[in-house]
């Protein structure tokens, strides 16, 4: 029997919450409730926060590292209905310094991805590698390297795996761009077979370490890779981890080919201060 419904919060898509925004949100959740701009009209929404309202809360981050002071307080209040999305993409080097300046090392990262698997389970934690850039600096080759590293390192923490490609929107554009012809880099747009390609090898890697590979937004690699299509926000998923909870049915896509279901997203766009060079939700 069903003891509880409620909206999915999703925090967030539009920031890196958890890595810069922890005492925030925790004093939204002792509000109550958090008043969201509306990131078109500018004007607020209110979201409740209350915990009879809430079903699950689906976080986005680079860096759990100091989120883990304000999960001890937020655990019992929530009863850990949380879902981890963790995004540990291994660019090394020059890549990272361009692509990925300010996350932590990958150290770091999978020793927070660890313990949250313990603390939380291994369902819970969803690793992204995502988006994948090819580039002199970032070669298919490496990429499929620094993938089977991980998804080593990753072995029974995590049973989840989330891939894109880089989108090139308008601004995003621009900074690649910029950086090309400043850094002397080139950057190489795959073909489909060879997105395919790559989807597949990934795909083959994982699965000898138990994780399974969803592609997001890419649903024209999905049949040729034999992968499948990711819903980032999952309601199936969070039914099946807590079953006694109501959760949305509704499919409702931010974008082309997105295939999460309904959520209230409480970010704010141009506040993350990971300045990653792909990030589509910052100037």
């Amino acid at each position: 029997m069903n003891t509880q419904s409620g909206q999915i919060i999703s925090a967030s898509r539009r920031s890196d919450i958890p890595a810069f925004y922890g005492n925030w949100f925790l004093q939204q959740v002792q509000k109550g409730f958090i008043d969201v701009p509306n990131p078109f009209s500018k004007r607020t929404f209110r979201v409740s926060l209350a915990p009879d309202e809430v079903s699950a809360i689906v976080f986005w981050s680079k860096d759990y590292s100091s989120f883990v002071p304000i999960l001890d307080i937020i655990d019992p209040i929530y009863q850990k209905r949380f879902l981890f999305h963790f995004t540990i993409n291994g660019y090394r080097d020059r890549a990272k310094l361009l692509f990925e300046p300010n996350i932590p090392d990958q150290r770091q990262a999978i020793e927070t991805a660890v313990m949250l698997s313990e603390r939380y389970g291994k369902h819970a934690v969803l690793w992204r590698f995502d988006p994948i850039i090819l580039s002199s600096a970032s070669t298919m080759e490496k990429r499929i390297a620094a993938f089977s590293e991980l998804a080593r390192q990753l072995e029974g923490k995590t049973v989840r795996c989330f891939i894109s490609f880089v989108d090139l929107y308008g601004k995003v554009r621009q900074r690649f761009e910029k950086t090309a012809a400043g850094q002397r880099i080139e950057f190489i747009k795959p073909s489909l077979k060879e997105r395919i390609d790559i989807a597949c090898e990934l795909r083959q890697i994982a699965g000898k370490h138990g994780i399974t590979v969803s592609a997001c937004c890419e649903d024209d690699i999905i049949e040729g890779a034999g992968i499948q299509k990711a819903h980032c926000i999952d309601s199936t998923l969070l039914s099946q981890l807590y079953p006694d909870v109501e959760f949305p049915r509704k499919i409702s896509p931010t974008r082309t080919g997105c295939g999460c279901y309904e959520s209230r997203d409480i970010g704010t766009y141009n506040t993350c201060q990971n300045h990653c060079l792909y990030c589509y939700a910052c100037r």
